[in-house]
């Protein structure tokens, strides 16, 4: 009786969701200020934060006060371990939570980039849930408007390497 073996192979490609827009800003102001000139321009009030303190039912949430307040990098090295980088982030979410903007900076606390292969870039813009193309047109045109701003640019997030470092 022969018996043959049959081998079975699973290939589990699992791909990145970067179901956002992302834009690229170059500005020589400091993340704040350039917040308050966009809500000037455009009207979104962006607060400081990655998310608030407290949940939908009104109960204080039960997270590290560092991971609401900052977007968070953990590099790991063999000399030093994990190391935790920390960039500052702003959020605007509609009052419906149809659209989520976020502006992150490039440049953690430590001098550390978070897409380093656009080291040009000293923000971005991350927009969650659709956004119409003539809204993003109308959008990156106030930005460009604000007169510190040399530069806003949409980017495809799929090309670049660093990727992971955009999803939170």
């Amino acid at each position: 009786m022969s018996v043959t073996k049959k081998h079975l192979t699973l290939d589990l490609d699992f791909d990145l969701e970067l179901d956002f827009v992302l834009v690229g800003i170059s500005s020589s102001l400091r993340d704040y200020r350039l917040c308050h000139f966009v809500y000037k321009h455009t009207g979104l009030a962006f607060v400081r934060g990655k998310e608030d303190y407290i949940d939908h039912k009104g109960y204080l949430k039960e997270k590290e006060k560092d991971e609401m307040d900052y977007h968070i990098i953990y590099e790991r090295t063999k000399q030093k371990g994990t190391k935790k980088h920390f960039f500052t982030i702003y959020r605007y979410c509609d009052p419906n939570f149809e659209f989520e903007y976020y502006i992150i900076n490039n440049r953690s606390l430590d001098g550390q980039a978070l897409v380093p292969e656009l080291p040009n870039f000293d923000y971005f813009l991350i927009v969650k849930h659709f956004i119409d193309q003539d809204d993003l047109r109308v959008l990156l045109d106030d930005i460009k408007s604000i007169n510190e701003v040399m530069l806003t640019k949409e980017l495809d997030p799929t090309s670049l390497k660093s990727k992971e470092n955009l999803i939170f």
